[in-house]
């Protein structure tokens, strides 16, 4: 397997390569999922690929937003510019945009993002038509759909391994688009999951607290699974983060695919709101009630002297802590404070003295959050290339060198030489001038030569010459430059109209497509129901769940074929229904290119190709009534009624799909 390590910008980027990346992911200022950050730009983005190619890392850029009609062609353009600047794939979530691409420049590398929210074979298998090479599967994806696809097709899979796990579905979220018209399928989410809130039912208030942040990702101890399973690639999240946290994911990934001892606490250190192997073992419990940053607990406060600017505060730790380091104070479990501890003594053996001007209390939970000497220690790491030489130096003529780095090789003449009248070059002599590079390290692997002098300024031009030979040699992507193509990306789009969505088979039937939307799919409550719309002169449609595994399709198509009613499709799967399809709003149609492919009716969930029609602000595989009220599966404690209030008032109502597993919904 190899590593695909996060670069928001050039530190991280260094932090990635110098700790054993295989490939990074990056974004520019325009159109990414990340564009809080301060990133990368066209004009530094040539930079960035050269640095890469030195290492032999391959980059991925990522392009991953919904793109409106007037956005595509930019997009087109980007992409065609980054390309021939040497990017080598482009992660894309918008399928108007992967369809132009396809059409028009079938050599370009696609992977298919995270938000494209593949996590079962057929939705795989939709795809395989335009030509995209890896499959970033949603970190939903259970075990056996990963082997399922990687069984049956010949996609590269691509999983996250570690970092922030979003709450919703494939990071499919609509809160905060819909509350503050900031888009996280635009890159603008605002993390509200983030925020507390206050589970309620029936008008009483059951639990308050960060109801709905997630724990962060972590399958360090579960690698062995992923690559029996058939993953290629993993993913380590956190384009947003530090350089210390890039570095320390990637360089304990490196020890663990490298069958070398790893360490949590380096991990917990980088971030960590808690660990959770996710979805991997079932929907289980991934909630935290932490919306940040714990690292790893050191001790408790012991004694507090109180003075009168500073306070003295003792503690016992088994950890060597250094000076500068950052620490948070828990109480109870709670966040109170965090504090850096510039002036820190180690009084005795595991006993510790700090002066600060916050009050602490005896019995308050220290956390290491930023062990000062560490990042120090992980961020100086540099790391330089191997580079076989062979020189040829004899005096009247030229002196030469062979240098080979991978696959690349160059031949470089320089000086011609003189007999050495005193002390001749030697091996030791190239090999202290050779190693005064930035990215080599000379392996001299054959040296001859009849003894011979050569001035050190002309020995210095020469391993100058040949190393940007070498440079210039691994920067150069052999490849046909792409020329620029203008787009009518405007077309007819075909909205879906008159219909109302319904979770009950008694309603009353207003428009004139029914959309029922179930909990359970019942054979008999949906012939009931088509009988009904019948009867009244309207259509009755399905709505497909957007998430389902393998026993899911299966029901849901056994259903449509006995039933003979449409569909409205919330994935990908459920495009290969023999049915009629409506496009629903869980395939997040923005644009008319996208609209076009599928050249059916749609139901936008998002204001672009069309107003939109409210879609689910959340879906959710894991149980909120596990993490929260407590029971499990063989005594499940959900009935209607349960909701999420926020501190502003807004209520999110929870609500259930039952398949072969549960799936919730905040609408």
């Amino acid at each position: 397997m190899k590593i695909l390590s996060p670069a928001g910008n050039f530190e991280c980027l260094k932090a990635a390569i110098f700790n054993g990346a295989d490939e990074v992911y990056l974004g520019i200022n325009e159109f990414n999922a990340r564009n809080n950050i301060d990133g990368f730009t066209m004009a530094n983005l040539k930079d960035a690929v050269d640095f890469c190619h030195i290492y032999g890392v391959k980059v991925c850029l990522a392009i991953n937003i919904l793109f409106t009609d007037l956005e595509l062609q930019d997009a087109l353009d980007i992409i065609v510019k980054a390309y021939n600047l040497g990017v080598d794939a482009f992660i894309i979530q918008d399928l108007g945009l992967i369809k132009l691409m396809a059409e028009n420049y079938p050599k370009i590398e696609l992977h298919a993002s995270t938000q494209m929210a593949i996590h079962n074979l057929e939705g795989a298998l939709y795809l395989k038509q335009f030509g995209i090479k890896r499959i970033v599967l949603a970190r939903e994806t259970p075990l056996d759909e990963i082997k399922r696809i990687k069984q049956n097709t010949d996609f590269e899979i691509e999983y996250f391994a570690q970092g922030a796990l979003c709450v919703s579905f494939s990071g499919n979220c609509y809160l905060s688009s819909y509350l503050f018209n900031a888009s996280g399928n635009r890159g603008r989410c605002k993390q509200l999951c983030r925020l507390p809130y206050t589970l309620c039912k029936n008008g009483k208030s059951l639990k308050k607290g960060y109801l709905l942040s997630a724990k962060d990702f972590n399958m360090i101890e579960k690698l062995d699974a992923l690559l029996d399973a058939g993953v290629d690639v993993l993913k380590i999240e956190g384009r947003a983060r530090r350089p210390f946290y890039v570095a320390t994911a990637t360089k304990e990934y490196k020890k663990a695919l490298d069958g070398k001892k790893t360490s949590q606490d380096n991990l917990k250190l980088a971030f960590n709101r808690e660990y959770t192997a996710g979805y991997f073992d079932g929907n289980g419990k991934i909630i935290s009630n932490l919306q940040n940053h714990i690292g790893i607990f050191i001790g408790k406060v012991e004694k507090v002297n109180k003075g009168k600017n500073f306070n003295q505060v003792y503690f016992y730790s088994n950890r060597n802590l250094s000076p500068k380091s950052s620490l948070k104070v828990f109480n109870n479990g709670t966040e109170k404070s965090v504090l850096t501890a510039y002036d820190l003594k180690n009084i005795s053996s595991g006993k510790y003295m700090l002066t600060t001007t916050q009050n602490l209390a005896v019995g308050d939970s220290l956390n290491l959050i930023i062990d000062a000497e560490l990042e120090n220690k992980t961020l100086s790491a540099t790391l330089k290339r191997m580079v076989d030489l062979k020189i040829w130096a004899y005096a009247n003529a030229k002196i030469k060198a062979t240098a080979k780095l991978g696959g690349a090789i160059v031949e470089v003449f320089g000086e011609i030489l003189d007999k050495a009248q005193k002390i001749p070059l030697s091996i030791e002599d190239l090999a202290l001038n050779f190693a005064k590079s930035e990215y080599f390290e000379p392996n001299i692997t054959e040296f001859n030569t009849d003894g011979v002098f050569i001035q050190k300024s002309k020995l210095n031009e020469f391993r100058r010459t040949v190393y940007d030979s070498l440079y210039n040699q691994l920067i150069t992507v052999e490849r046909v430059p792409l020329k620029a193509i203008n787009i009518c990306s405007k077309k007819p789009v075909k909205a879906f109209i008159d219909f109302e969505f319904i979770n009950d088979t008694n309603c009353d039937l207003t428009a004139k497509n029914i959309v029922y939307s179930p909990e359970v799919y019942e054979l008999d409550k949906v012939l009931a129901l088509k009988k009904k719309c019948l009867n009244q002169g309207k259509k009755l449609y399905l709505d497909t769940p957007n998430f389902a595994l393998k026993k899911d399709i299966e029901l849901l198509k056994d259903l449509v074929e006995k039933t003979g009613v449409g569909i409205i499709a919330n994935n990908y799967y459920a495009l290969k229904f023999n049915t009629e399809i409506i496009i629903g709003g869980g395939l997040n149609v923005y644009n008319s290119v996208t609209a076009s492919h599928y050249n059916k009716p749609i139901i936008s969930a998002e204001d672009g190709v069309l107003d939109r029609t409210d879609f689910a602000y959340m879906t959710l595989r894991h149980c909120p009534i596990k993490n929260h009220i407590g029971g499990d599966c063989n005594n499940c404690k959900y009935s209607d009624g349960y909701l999420y209030k926020m501190d502003s008032g807004k209520e999110l109502k929870l609500k259930r799909k039952k398949l072969s597993t549960c799936t919730f919904y905040l609408v």
